[in-house]
């Protein structure tokens, strides 16, 4: 992209672009000037969002000429664009961060301006999931503004919105332009609404996608209501005469976000996990019970459950299992963090470089089919019979599922915001931090509350083959005794140890998501 002519904002002349054997665009020429705002329209496919692309700096693939005379660009993207971990302020400042700007009292109030020029004085401080589709576009125009563009995008931006709201934002955008002496470049299926906000308005045809009529808007003057004037009902007329085979009428849908319904069965669906874990419970005692009972089963092989959940209660109130308790924390919690903090730094790793991923991957993948239980002798010879073989082998079963998800977490948050990351260009540390990591989030909790309760059973593989504490320890000792009861009971201390520990995840998950939903 070169920045050599200086008459026009844009000047595109013979861009064309081929995705997979398919040509997308073919010899597309067109003219911007300061000041002005031009429109595309056409059928679906034909490379419209490919073209804002090759102008936005996203897409480099074109052959062509672009020159680009405009030191601040921005883009209101066809999807959400929001960030959903960040206010409305927050989002409406994103783009004074990325540049490297250090947000003072004079930018915040910039901010909190334009987000009353747009309608939304009141919900600085609200998350993307409590807006309405309207509402997040005006936050997403206002973060367009805020660096006072010379040059705006706009990508079907209202294409998503019911058609009031969809005029009412028609109407924001061109007092906008007015007021800001900007110069737009817009994307459109609505012939309507190129009419009535350009000054020129471009019509492609269907793929590959060629400029195939360039209408002059005459008397687009400044208006209060979504009201084609004379002249641009005249154009409106002529470009659906020229291209009326090319596309059909599109699909509007709304844009109010459903309100949670609170009846009944709403209200059952959203405590259900609180009533079935005590039920099922319930029957799971009675069935074996009935089990036991039918089959005749040895107290030696299965104790009568009650029996089991009374030593259960009782040893509540002796000391000596919360210190097998404390031991088995000690040693499960400590393998997690190892595990953790190495897959973590593993992950960026192997998902940001291609070198780093063919080297080691290999290797990862081959560990993974041992055992880990195999590795729990060994540990021992090399470490003794303290807490480091069992702390170890708790972090080797966790290590490799948590690393393959962190991976795939970080992978995938660059692709969902992959538009979004090349218009910006942030460095890698803003990138990640930014972007990448609170979109993984979700993602990389959902394997830390797998991976966590696995932390368990590490530890109880490292007390079985080494330690005189723990709660494995203890099973061992039971079992030693023919205690069964009490080798049952200790089932029951790891189970809850693991319902614990994903409640802990759950619950830190929530605090530190904050506003998310």
């Amino acid at each position: 992209m070169n920045r050599k002519e200086k008459n026009n904002i844009v000047q595109a002349t013979g861009i064309s672009l081929d995705y997979r054997n398919f040509r997308v665009l073919e010899n597309v020429s067109f003219q911007l000037k300061q000041r002005s705002f031009i429109s595309f329209v056409g059928p679906s496919g034909c490379g419209k969002t490919t073209l804002l692309n090759i102008v936005a700096g996203i897409n480099k693939n074109y052959t062509g000429e672009i020159s680009i005379n405009a030191e601040r660009i921005s883009f209101v993207f066809q999807k959400d664009s929001l960030l959903e971990w960040r206010s409305v302020l927050s989002n409406v400042l994103l783009p004074l961060e990325i540049s490297g700007i250090r947000i003072s009292k004079n930018h915040i109030k910039n901010a909190e301006e334009l987000i009353d020029r747009v309608g939304l004085k009141g919900y600085e401080n609200f998350f993307p999931y409590q807006l309405s589709g309207g509402m997040k576009k005006r936050v997403e125009i206002a973060a367009a503004l805020i660096n006072s563009p010379d040059l705006l995008i706009l990508d079907e931006p209202f294409s998503q919105l019911d058609i009031l709201t969809r005029e009412r934002l028609n109407i924001m955008i061109k007092t906008l332009f007015r007021k800001n002496n900007m110069s737009v470049i817009m994307v459109t299926h609505s012939v309507e609404e190129a009419c009535f906000l350009s000054d020129t308005v471009y019509v492609m045809s269907s793929r590959p996608g060629r400029i195939i009529l360039r209408k002059k808007i005459q008397d687009s003057e400044n208006r209060q209501q979504y009201l084609l004037s004379e002249g641009q009902q005249s154009a409106n007329i002529e470009i659906r005469k020229h291209a009326q085979n090319l596309w059909r009428p599109e699909r509007i849908s709304g844009d109010e976000i459903e309100k949670e319904k609170t009846d009944f069965s709403g209200l059952l669906k959203k405590h259900l996990s609180l009533i079935s874990f005590p039920a099922v419970l319930f029957l799971l005692i009675l069935f074996l019970t009935w089990m036991k009972s039918v089959l005749q089963i040895e107290d030696y092989i299965f104790p009568q459950p009650l029996s089991i959940i009374k030593r259960f209660g009782e040893m509540i109130f002796q000391p000596f299992i919360y210190r097998h308790l404390l031991t088995t924390v000690i040693e499960s919690m400590g393998g997690f963090l190892i595990a953790f903090i190495f897959s973590f730094i593993g992950a960026i790793g192997i998902a940001k470089s291609r070198i780093i991923k063919s080297i080691f991957m290999p290797f990862l993948l081959t560990a993974n089919t041992i055992p880990s239980i195999a590795l729990a002798p060994f540990l021992v010879l090399w470490f003794g019979f303290g807490f480091t073989p069992k702390i170890l082998s708790a972090a080797i079963v966790v290590f490799l599922p948590m690393l393959i998800n962190n991976i795939s977490a970080i992978n995938l948050a660059g692709e969902k915001l992959s538009d979004i990351i090349k218009f910006y260009r942030p460095g890698f540390f803003s990138r990640f931090f930014k972007f990448e990591l609170p979109q993984s989030l979700p993602v990389i909790f959902s394997g830390i509350e797998i991976s966590i309760t696995l932390s368990v059973i590490g530890a109880v593989v490292g007390e079985f083959v080494s330690g005189a504490e723990g709660l494995g320890s203890l099973v061992t000792i039971a079992k030693s005794n023919f205690d069964i009861e009490l080798m049952f009971a200790a089932l029951i201390w790891l189970s809850l140890l693991s319902l614990t520990y994903y409640g802990l995840a759950k619950l830190t998950y929530k605090i530190i998501i904050g506003g998310r939903k």
